[in-house]
């Protein structure tokens, strides 16, 4: 009985895995997706008005405006869904490694991984560089914005105020990604997740 609930937990976990893996390149199509449309409106805008006119920019602090604070949460999105695979890959590999143990001792040669305490968050893993992605993308149209609300004004455009902006969301987002997954990552799925531990009543 107890082989036939882990069987069927390991099958299950291996479809939550595959809807987590998806879930995270299919948030990233779509931040792709809205990026490319917003961006593409943002010129034809530009086209209409045939130079930057204030009209133009107050557009463009809008749009972009409005897709720094989507990209952040499709960011944020990501970070959760990163936590939960890697929370599934741990249960997957702790039945796999149980199973190793007792029922297939004979068995030397195994090349999957069995580990469960490995980190949330890998320097060079492919969701790291896409994390990273949404991130640029989404300080990028802060930056943006910042760059268009002085002309929205009447007043010249200013290039380190929208650097500035750029590179301190950038650094919130990298940060707070970070630390996120490297917090969270350390702890139990209860006790990220419902904020308890098994042993909490």
């Amino acid at each position: 009985m107890k082989q036939d609930f882990l069987m069927k937990e390991y099958g299950l976990c291996f479809e939550q895995l595959r809807f987590y893996d998806n879930r995270h390149s299919d948030i990233q199509k779509f931040l792709f997706t809205l990026t490319s449309a917003v961006a593409t409106a943002q010129f034809a805008i530009y086209k209409f008005f045939q130079t930057p006119t204030k009209g133009f920019f107050v557009c463009q602090t809008f749009l972009s405006s409005i897709v720094f604070i989507a990209s952040a949460l499709l960011f944020l999105s990501m970070l959760q869904n990163r936590l939960y695979f890697v929370y599934i890959t741990r249960q997957i590999n702790a039945i796999r490694k149980f199973f190793l143990e007792t029922e297939a001792q004979e068995f030397k040669d195994n090349q999957l991984y069995t580990l469960t305490d490995f980190p949330a968050i890998k320097p060079f893993s492919v969701h790291t560089f896409q994390l990273l992605g949404a991130a640029l993308i989404s300080s990028l149209f802060a930056g943006v914005s910042a760059y268009s609300i002085y002309p929205a004004l009447d007043r010249p455009p200013c290039w380190w105020f929208a650097a500035t902006v750029f590179l301190l969301v950038a650094l919130v987002e990298v940060i707070v990604g970070i630390t996120y997954l490297a917090l969270l990552g350390k702890k139990t799925a209860d006790e990220a997740i419902h904020g308890r531990s098994r042993k909490s009543t």
